[in-house]
């Protein structure tokens, strides 16, 4: 389902939103080690589809050898038909026997195509799935690794431009090496220098790819990160069209997706000129190596020119079964080169993918035992009052904890501290400091670089990811909504609530009379205009989806951050009464003593360490 956002989220997006050119890509940055790393992805991940590759070359090969036989067949009928008896005996024989060659060879091709394509769908469908996961993974950090449009184009266009490499260019690797070998060897009893001058022209090609092969992938990724910066600035324009025509700025959105879309079209022909150039110097190079064979064997058939076949005159079959295998002996050479672009279209969709997947946090070999034996739910022997899997609050340890980011940042270092069963702590500190960092770790969307967090004793890492994120409610500051109606919002991952449940968490959030009285009650659809919400409303929305869950451990990053005094502190009553008996960590600025009478301790964050750790000491009545 499309994913969409509060009104007020796209209002405060669009009205300060810099310059969109920064805002839809992916980023990354070019050079050697980019270049590496892509074909080491590539490398690692084409494995699991090896075998339909090599059918695919087996299958090439095939249908070389057919040719081989068609063309001495032709060759030797040619011969006896125009004055050379002894060439062929049976022209009978022959003539029947040609069809059947090339109905082989059209069948090994068809064979060839089929094999590729289904190695092309195997590693699409498998890269695809893994990028999802990776997208699930990381949750709300997938920001990160930039907008949703960007992320979108990964996940759609950069995957398939992996289809041409597996399908085509891999098998064509085997075929170039392994067709020309082939024709040499039958060449080389009919003349020696005619295998020569095919052997010696051959290296060329490839010579030339090398060449060219450089500038091609770099102008492959620019073209792959154009398409992502368009993809990005069409979804930030749509998602900022009510700001942009309150400050009557809609000409300026549309020229920037225009300027984006211009910019990816002359990345295009700059791909494309480079493709048509180097195709049309492979061309060259293989016509004139073909003219150099086909004028040796006409001085050879004349007279001219005794060397090369062996002392003796170089008889017509010959001639003919030579040239006929020469254009076979460059066709590889030549489909090699014209895909060659495809190579570099997948390096530059593999760096985009790998960097996505380097992004996310490793997968859990719990989640994959879970899944895999239908025990979602294990009960250790060693847990804690409540165990992974089982509603109820838990404890919580962090044992010298710290987290690294992916560009080197360092977001937590080596923290301490213990959340007891059923406690509510407020993490406070400045931006930065690492409140939310503590939370992805807890949710799982990231991992940590060193230490260990333990629930109820048990290491996060080990326990199976469905069955901790059945037992958490995440409640952010700008929640995410699909669009769907209220009903679907709510009860998303939960599958078909009792109605009476949905009801209960719309009443403990103070949303029920407010959805009642909506024309189409909770089928109401949520879209670009939050289905007639407000912003209150929606977090309230956001509030009813975590108390329908029945969780035992809530974490909550600035669910208030974005509301009016009067809204936050009402919808802070809520979450006061709804997490009693919960284990509870929220981030938060806020340094009220309303904001602290509900929670049981605060502590303080700084620079990605712990700076305060103290308890919420009972307001004492005032004596008379």
């Amino acid at each position: 389902m499309p994913r969409t956002r509060r009104p007020s989220d796209d209002r405060r997006r669009g009205a300060s939103a810099p310059p969109l050119r920064s805002r839809g890509r992916v980023v990354t940055e070019p050079g050697p080690a980019l270049d590496a790393a892509a074909t080491h992805w590539l490398r690692t991940h084409t494995r699991n589809v090896r075998a339909w590759n090599g059918l695919a070359a087996a299958a090439g090969l095939a249908a070389t050898l057919a040719w081989i036989g068609f063309a001495a067949l032709v060759a030797g009928v040619a011969a006896h038909w125009i004055g050379q008896p002894d060439a062929w005996p049976s022209t009978a024989a022959a003539l029947a026997l040609a069809p059947l060659l090339l109905l082989l060879r059209s069948l090994a091709l068809a064979v060839r195509d089929w094999a590729g394509s289904r190695a092309s769908l195997r590693l699409r469908v498998a890269t695809r799935d893994a990028l999802l996961d990776a997208l699930a993974r990381l949750g709300p950090l997938r920001s990160a690794a930039g907008s949703d449009g960007a992320l979108a184009t990964v996940v759609v266009e950069q995957v398939d431009a992996l289809d041409g490499y597996v399908a085509r260019y891999r098998p064509q690797c085997v075929l170039a090496v392994g067709v020309p070998l082939l024709i040499v060897i039958a060449v080389l009893p009919q003349s020696w220098l005619a295998a020569l001058v095919l052997g010696a022209t051959a290296p060329l090609i490839p010579l030339f790819m090398l060449l060219v092969g450089q500038g091609a992938a770099a102008a492959n990724r620019r073209q792959a990160e154009a398409l992502a910066t368009l993809g990005g600035r069409f979804l930030d324009l749509v998602r900022g069209l009510p700001a942009l025509r309150l400050a009557g700025r809609t000409e300026w959105g549309a020229a920037a997706v225009r300027d984006g879309a211009q910019g990816y079209r002359r990345s295009s022909l700059r791909v494309l000129r480079l493709a048509f150039l180097s195709s049309t110097v492979l061309e060259l190079f293989a016509s004139l190596a073909i003219a150099m064979v086909a004028l040796y064997l006409g001085l050879a058939l004349l007279g001219r020119f005794p060397a090369g076949h062996y002392g003796g005159p170089m008889q017509l079959d010959s001639a003919l079964f030579v040239l006929l295998l020469a254009p076979e002996f460059f066709a590889p050479l030549r489909q090699l080169g014209a895909d060659y672009h495809l190579r570099a279209q997948a390096l530059a969709a593999a760096t985009a993918i790998a960097d996505l997947l380097r992004r996310a946090p490793p997968s859990r070999t719990a989640d994959t035992d879970a899944s895999s034996t239908g025990e979602s739910d294990p009960a250790p022997s060693d847990a804690g009052p409540a165990s992974a899997g089982r509603a109820g609050p838990a404890a919580i340890e962090f044992d010298q904890v710290s987290l690294r980011h992916a560009d080197g940042r360092l977001a937590l270092d080596r923290i301490s501290f213990r959340v007891a069963a059923g406690e509510r702590v407020r993490l406070r500190g400045a931006s930065g400091s690492g409140k939310s960092s503590v939370l992805a770790l807890l949710a799982g969307f990231v991992a940590p670089t060193e230490g260990c967090i333990r629930i109820d004793g048990r290491d996060l890492a080990t326990l199976p990811r469905p069955s901790w994120w059945r037992r958490l409610a995440w409640l952010e500051q700008r929640p995410e909504w699909f669009a769907a109606s209220i009903r679907d919002n709510v009860l998303i991952g939960l599958g078909q609530a009792d109605p009476a449940r949905l009801w209960q968490a719309l009443t403990d959030a103070g949303l029920a009379a407010d959805v009642e009285a909506l024309p189409d009650g909770v089928e109401t659809c949520i879209d670009a205009d939050g289905g007639g919400l407000s912003g209150g409303q929606l977090q309230r929305l956001a509030l009813s989806r975590a108390l329908v869950r029945d969780a035992g451990v809530w974490l909550l990053d600035e669910p208030l951050a974005q509301l009016d005094p009067d809204t936050a502190a009402d919808l802070q009553r809520t979450l006061a009464a709804a997490s009693r008996g919960s284990t509870l960590l929220i981030a938060s600025h806020e340094r009220t003593q309303a904001a602290d009478a509900w929670v049981d301790r605060i502590v303080t964050l700084a620079a990605g360490r712990i700076v305060e750790d103290r308890p919420i000491l009972p307001v004492e009545p005032e004596r008379r």
